[in-house]
């Protein structure tokens, strides 16, 4: 293969790959924007509930305001649960999640590296996106991106590469020793 057409094929690739993140990152930033709308919602009926129960108490009768108050507060747990589900969109779309132990680690991982925790089998969760005709021609053209990254450390008991921080193996969930 002719230096130039590696060369163009390397450069397709890294084209490729910038122009999923620039649509992730895009998609994200919508994703952020909803959950700021939906924050700035249960704010307005906070401040319902409020005026509710200020009116109720200059009345001298706090039970006036429990009509209003009990529709807001489960409008506002309604919410609460959209907002969740737009944060665990955004955690899909930047492959990670959560430990118990406050670490963040790609969604693949099967144990934390840092506190060893067993995270259950991940269940796929179907992505609607709509194809843009510009990206299936490119995507049909380009190969998928390897990238060599330097192994200083691997796990005793199955080979998976292990970062330099790592105490548990991301993998197996065997102890690293130093």
């Amino acid at each position: 293969m002719s230096f130039l057409k590696k060369l163009t094929e390397t450069v397709s690739k890294g084209v490729s790959t910038a122009t999923e993140k620039a649509q992730q990152t895009v998609e994200i930033t919508k994703l952020h924007t909803q959950i700021s709308g939906k924050r700035k919602e249960i704010d307005k009926r906070f401040a319902h509930i409020g005026e509710a129960v200020f009116e109720a108490y200059l009345k001298k009768d706090l039970s006036l305001a429990e009509g209003m108050v009990i529709p807001e507060c489960e409008a506002i747990a309604g919410i609460r649960k959209e907002i969740a589900g737009l944060e665990e969109r955004i955690r899909e779309l930047r492959n990670e999640k959560d430990c118990e132990c406050g670490q963040t680690v790609p969604y693949d991982t099967k144990f934390c590296p840092s506190c060893g925790n067993k995270f259950p089998e991940p269940v796929p969760v179907p992505v609607e996106v709509l194809p843009d005709p510009e990206e299936e021609k490119a995507s049909e053209e380009a190969e998928s991106v390897v990238v060599d990254v330097e192994v200083n450390h691997v796990c005793e008991g199955c080979g998976s590469a292990l970062q330099p921080e790592s105490r548990f193996c991301p993998d197996c969930g065997r102890p690293v020793h130093s």
